[in-house]
């Protein structure tokens, strides 16, 4: 896990810099990429997708739907901003008698990308909280904190219409909950979740 932060955050690192180079040299030279898409500005919409995980031993999986909104700036091919999302959440086992629920979960990440005409491939990470709710006689509700990374693409299909397809990493670490006897037990989640999206760009 931490190898994996590391490298996100080097290259997110990588990318903000690079945009900030970029956007001096147009400044001084002027950008000769005027017709591309532009994707600065703030945008907001909506997703929806289908996540799988673990939690402990258990084997979950479900369906998500949500909102989500943020701003890119925009330097040439280089883009870099910020969003948040919240998203009720489907994802859960389906054993009898045993149940754990990924109620919601909500995110505030940073994203970098690179533009190549109306497309734009980037990548994400920042901090995730979720909900979430373990019955095995007794019921447990535990507000959990945690990261999430992964990446996408998007495409530009209308100078204000954005589509996107999204995998999303959540590892929200270890919570405790109380089994069918009343002990506690240490259930660890992650979740990988596949979001298709549209937002509208102001």
């Amino acid at each position: 896990m931490k190898r994996h932060l590391v490298v996100t955050l080097v290259a997110l690192s990588s990318i903000m810099t690079l945009s900030i180079n970029v956007a001096k040299a147009d400044d001084l030279f002027g950008n000769p990429d005027a017709g591309r898409a532009v994707w600065q500005g703030a945008y907001i919409g909506a997703h929806t997708g289908a996540g799988l995980g673990t939690a402990g031993g258990l084997s979950t999986g479900g369906t998500v739907i949500g909102l989500h909104g943020g701003y890119n700036f925009q330097a040439g091919q280089i883009v870099g901003g910020g969003e948040v999302d919240a998203t009720s959440s489907q994802i859960k086992n389906n054993a009898s008698g045993e149940t754990f629920t990924q109620k919601w979960m909500t995110s505030g990440r940073m994203r970098g990308g690179f533009v190549n005409g109306n497309l734009m491939t980037f990548g994400t990470f920042g901090i995730a909280a979720s909900a979430t709710n373990y019955t095995n006689t007794y019921s447990t509700d535990v507000s959990k904190i945690g990261w999430v990374y992964g990446g996408g693409v998007e495409a530009m299909v209308m100078p204000h219409v954005v589509l996107r397809g999204e995998l999303l990493r959540y590892d929200m670490g270890s919570a405790s909950y109380k089994n069918s006897i009343g002990q506690s037990v240490a259930l660890d989640t992650q979740s990988n979740v596949f979001r298709f999206g549209i937002s509208y760009k102001f």
